[in-house]
């Protein structure tokens, strides 16, 4: 009888061993496909992310495109605009116009010879303080004081200052430093005589 026993506990435990085995392995494949499914879930998030970021900064370059040209538009009708009111007031108030080549120069030795230690250092021909934004030098026949205006600037100029290389229709304009004048350098411009000095009604 319990040869019996033992031999159907052992038939038994051959049938449910493999049974068990095919349980855990079931049990550790479903984990594995609940973890790779979890996985797959989490890089549809991402791509989904991504492609969500993607497309604002698709718009945000489209819009910053956008915004740069009407910026550039906006300051080119600026500046035509300047343009057009600047001839409209001194198509009518200047006495002449020519075409004049535009210099610069400054205080230093490097334009004058002179040193901030000379007594007459930035002291102009007329015997002025020269001065950004209204001196410039100019040929002998235009009187000191004559009122100048020169294209692509608002300031109104005074001729104050000569120099041995500004003959005809040349013009020196004055900076306070030496880097500005060589980066202003030497440039075509259009000159408008506004006023003479009080008693000359034309250049000598």
């Amino acid at each position: 009888m319990k040869k019996v026993v033992k031999n159907m506990l052992f038939s038994a435990a051959l049938v449910t061993v493999p049974i068990l085995y095919s349980l855990h392995v079931y049990q550790n494949s479903n984990n594995q496909l609940k973890i790779i499914q979890k996985q797959l879930r989490e890089q549809q998030k991402l791509i989904k992310y991504l492609k969500q970021e993607i497309g604002q900064n698709k718009e945000y370059i489209k819009n910053s495109e956008q915004s740069i040209k009407e910026q550039y538009e906006q300051r080119f009708n600026d500046i035509e605009k300047k343009i057009d009111e600047f001839n409209k007031k001194y198509n009518k108030e200047y006495l002449y116009s020519f075409e004049g080549v535009v210099t610069a120069y400054s205080p230093y030795e490097e334009s004058t010879g002179k040193s901030p230690d000379d007594p007459d250092f930035k002291v102009t021909a007329s015997g002025t303080i020269a001065t950004q934004g209204r001196t410039i030098a100019m040929d002998q026949r235009f009187p000191f004081g004559t009122l100048v205006k020169i294209e692509g600037f608002n300031e109104v100029f005074r001729v104050e200052d000569r120099g041995s290389k500004i003959k005809g229709n040349r013009i020196d304009l004055y900076f306070e430093n030496v880097e500005d004048a060589v980066k202003f350098g030497k440039q075509k411009r259009k000159i408008y005589v506004i006023k003479f000095p009080k008693g000359v009604d034309k250049p000598n």
